[in-house]
Order: structure tokens, then sequence, then C-alpha cells
């Protein structure tokens, strides 16, 4: 009988995940090396706040796919260091809006300025095409899981 071998290093969701922690370690380093207070998960939470501030608690999680302790974890942090605030959200007192605080609004191009050149970096030396492409296998791998997802939850 032949033993069943899966090649991992070869596996999308092993490229990725490695992919990312290595992004996310290297994005750290480059944070303190500035000076700059903030991890990359905290960034990557800002970074949909700073875009589309007042989200609520639910549609973060969905965002940053986090399920509701860890985002609940990663907020309490980001308000602890004043970089958020919560509100009660007005149609629904059951929900909290999130929103960047200016302390946080003065980290957004710092911040910034680092991950733009983290991407170039890491980036170099790839075609325009290539990245275009690998965007789009990604996006439609997300689009499959979040389809089948919503099909779990509406049949459950």
């Amino acid at each position: 009988m032949t033993p069943l071998y899966y090649d991992y290093a070869a596996s999308l969701g092993y490229l990725t995940i490695t992919t990312n922690r290595l992004m996310g370690a290297r994005l750290n380093r480059c944070f303190a090396a500035a000076g700059l207070p903030v991890k990359a998960e905290q960034w990557s939470a800002l970074g949909f706040l700073w875009n589309t501030p007042g989200l609520n608690q639910e549609e973060m999680a969905q965002a940053l796919c986090l399920d509701k302790s860890s985002l609940s974890r990663l907020l309490d942090g980001l308000e602890r260091k004043g970089y958020i605030r919560r509100e009660r959200d007005p149609a629904d007192a059951r929900r909290k809006r999130v929103f960047p605080t200016q302390a946080a609004d003065a980290l957004r191009l710092p911040c910034l300025a680092i991950v733009m050149e983290n991407l170039r970096q890491v980036q170099a030396g790839i075609p325009a095409e290539d990245l275009a492409l690998c965007r789009n296998v990604l996006e439609c791998m997300q689009r499959n899981i979040r389809e089948e997802q919503a099909l779990q939850r509406n049949t459950a």
C-alpha cells in the first residue's frame, strides 16, 4: 500500500499562511525600528477603521477573519493604547461601533509609509501581471469559502 503523501510546501494554504506570518513579523520589526508602537495585526484593524470608521465588531470580525473573542482581545489592546473608541450603535444597543481616535490618526501616515515600503521590497522582481493574477486567485478562493460559509449558515 502506498502511503499518503501531501506536499505541504506546495500547498496554497501553507504558502499563504507562512507568507502572511513572515510578512507580519517583518512589518513588526520595521514598526519597532521606526519607534512606532503598533503591531501588524493592530495595523490591519486600524486600516479597516481608517477606511470605514464606525464598523461594528461583527463587521470587523468578518473583514479580518477573526472570531469574536480574538477581535475583542485585539480591540481591547487598541483601546488601552488609546487608538480606538467603542460606541453603542444607535440602531441596535447590543452592538458597538468602533472608531479610530486622534492618537491612531497620528500613526496613519508613518505606518502607511512603512507598509508601502515593505510591500515594495517583498514584491520586488515580481511582474505586475503576476501580482494581479495572484490577487485574483486568492480573491476567488476567499469568495468560494465565504459562499460555502453562507450556505452552511443558511442551512443550519
